[in-house]
């Protein structure tokens, strides 16, 4: 039997896209003017970009509200700075996550002149002050067909990533059942809570404790981000 949860799915071809001529962004989430005009309630997370950087490029983005950023370089490394932490690289195969407070600003570039640079960006509202910047690498060939777990102790989410071979199962459980869930494909397609999603869509859930999926494709890359309930931190400890 089918389980019946709270549901939404966003579609790659539905998102809201804003463009330079040196900058592309893919919106999952409704985003600064229309941030939060859709109904499903993703906790904190207020921010799902997919972006593209041409060569030599550079955005600058406004911290309107104190929280953390997460980068995920998907092809080609990424240049940050910003005006409250130092500069650094974010390489393929790293995921950073930086606490950043109200007012602050920060600059994303392409270390490369020639090739344009694709990554993610999230951002997870936090009424704490804190200062955090933490590094986390994973190798998804030596972890093959599993999620690996990206987690700051401090936070109140958990990116999780994987790689998966065709028709491969998995499951997540979720670590408190207050948790909400947004899954998003990086390449391939998947099966996950039997809602078919192809490359580059979203899917978020709550009220249950764990989600099955299955992979469609060869190489099918599956990004997790659980939103753990108020008053619940993460407790894994980083690799």
């Amino acid at each position: 039997m089918i389980r019946q949860v709270p549901a939404k799915i966003f579609l790659s071809d539905q998102r809201r896209i804003r463009q330079s001529d040196v900058h592309r962004s893919f919106s999952t989430l409704s985003y600064g003017a229309h941030e939060n005009t859709h109904k499903f309630n993703l906790s904190k997370l207020f921010v799902l970009n997919d972006e593209e950087l041409a060569g030599g490029g550079s955005v600058t983005i406004q911290i309107r509200q104190a929280s953390y950023m997460v980068l995920l370089p998907i092809t080609g490394d990424l240049d940050f700075s910003s005006t409250v932490t130092d500069q650094f690289t974010v390489n393929v195969g790293e995921l950073r996550i930086i606490s950043l407070p109200r007012k602050s600003a920060v600059t994303l570039s392409n270390p490369f002149l020639n090739d344009t640079i694709n990554y993610l960006l999230l951002c997870v509202k936090t009424e704490k002050n804190l200062d955090l910047s933490a590094l986390y690498q994973f190798d998804l060939d030596a972890e093959d067909n599993q999620l690996i777990r990206l987690c700051a102790p401090v936070t109140t989410f958990c990116v999780n990533i994987g790689r998966f071979k065709g028709r491969s199962e998995g499951m997540y459980r979720l670590r408190n059942k207050h948790s909400r869930l947004l899954s998003f494909v990086i390449s391939g397609a998947f099966e996950v809570e039997h809602r078919l999603l192809h490359m580059r869509d979203g899917l978020a859930l709550s009220d249950l404790e764990e989600v099955d999926f299955e992979s469609l494709s060869e190489g099918a890359v599956l990004l997790m981000i659980e939103l753990f309930g108020t008053d619940h931190t993460a407790r894994i400890r980083r690799k």
